[in-house]
C-alpha cells in the first residue's frame, strides 16, 4: 500500500521505483491518475489524448457522434438560464441532469418537465459531486426510456471481449434521483442483446479504448442500444469475488 504524494511528479517517481507492469484504475476517481502514470511510464495503456472522452459525460457522447454512432443529444450548461434556453430551443420534454464528471449516480436527476428541471438545477448547482468537488457544470440530456444494461468489457491492443452483462432496474426517488432496485446477469443473448454487444465494442473503438476494463451503462429501446456513459475501470467493488466468479466463470 502506497499513498499519492502532494504533487504528480513526486507520485510518478515513487511509482516508477516499483517498476510496475501495469497501472490499473480501481474506481472512477483513479482513471485520470492511472492513465497519466501508465503513459509516463511507457506501459500498455490508453492514449492520454482520449482521457476527456473516457471521463467527461459530454465528451464521450461527442465522440460517438463523430464516429457515426447513436448518441444522446445534450449540452453542458453553467447556469440555470443556459439550461432553460437549451430546453426551449430543442423543444425537449423529459431530460436527465448529470454532473459533467462524477460517478455512482450522484447528482443525476430525471426531470419529467421544464419545471422539474428548473427546480432540480436551482437546488443542485454548486453542490459537491461524489468526489467532494464543487459542481459548476451540468449536462442536460434528452431522456432515453428503455431497458437498462451494464456491459463490462476488457480490451487488449484494441481487441474487446465481454466479461459480464447485467440487466438492472432503477427506481426514481421523490427528489428525482435514482436508486437500484435489482440487477440480474445476462448469460444467454437474445437478438436485441447481441446487437448491444456489437454496439458496446463500437463504443470502445470510438472512445479510443486500447487496453483495460470498461464498465459501460447502456439503454435499449425500440431504436436499439444507446450509450448512457462509459466508466473506464472495472465494475464497482460491492460484490464478493467468489460470487462474481460463479457468475462469469
Amino acid at each position: 500500500m502506497i499513498f499519492e504524494k502532494d504533487s504528480y511528479e513526486e507520485t510518478l517517481e515513487m511509482v516508477r521505483e516499483y517498476n510496475p507492469v501495469l497501472v490499473i484504475p480501481a474506481n472512477e476517481r483513479g482513471v485520470i491518475l492511472a492513465t497519466k502514470l501508465a503513459n509516463d511510464l511507457n506501459l500498455l495503456c490508453n492514449p492520454i489524448e482520449n482521457l476527456d472522452a473516457m471521463t467527461l459525460k459530454d465528451k464521450m457522447q461527442e465522440r460517438l457522434a463523430e464516429n457515426g454512432l447513436r448518441h444522446i443529444k445534450g449540452k453542458v450548461v453553467r447556469s440555470l438560464d443556459e439550461a432553460i434556453e437549451y430546453y426551449d430551443d430543442e423543444s425537449l420534454n423529459e431530460v436527465v441532469i448529470k454532473p459533467v464528471y462524477g460517478a455512482g449516480s450522484v447528482g443525476v436527476r430525471i426531470c419529467l418537465n421544464r419545471k422539474e428541471m428548473i427546480d432540480v438545477l436551482t437546488e443542485q448547482f454548486d453542490k459537491d459531486n461524489s468526489y467532494g468537488d464543487e459542481i459548476t457544470e451540468y449536462v442536460v440530456q434528452e431522456r432515453i426510456d428503455g431497458e437498462e444494461y451494464i456491459v463490462n468489457t476488457v480490451s487488449n491492443n484494441g481487441v474487446h471481449r465481454i466479461t459480464t452483462i447485467w440487466k438492472y432496474k432503477k427506481q426514481k426517488t421523490s427528489e428525482g434521483g435514482q436508486v437500484y432496485d435489482y440487477a440480474h446477469t445476462v448469460n444467454k443473448l437474445n437478438i436485441g442483446e447481441a446487437s448491444l454487444v456489437e454496439y458496446a465494442y463500437d463504443v470502445c473503438d470510438a472512445i479510443g479504448i486500447k487496453y483495460g476494463a470498461v464498465h459501460g451503462e447502456y439503454m435499449v429501446d425500440d431504436k436499439g442500444p444507446i450509450l448512457i456513459e462509459v466508466n473506464c475501470r472495472p465494475m464497482g467493488v460491492n460484490l464478493e469475488a467468489e460470487f462474481v466468479d460463479r457468475i462469469s466463470g
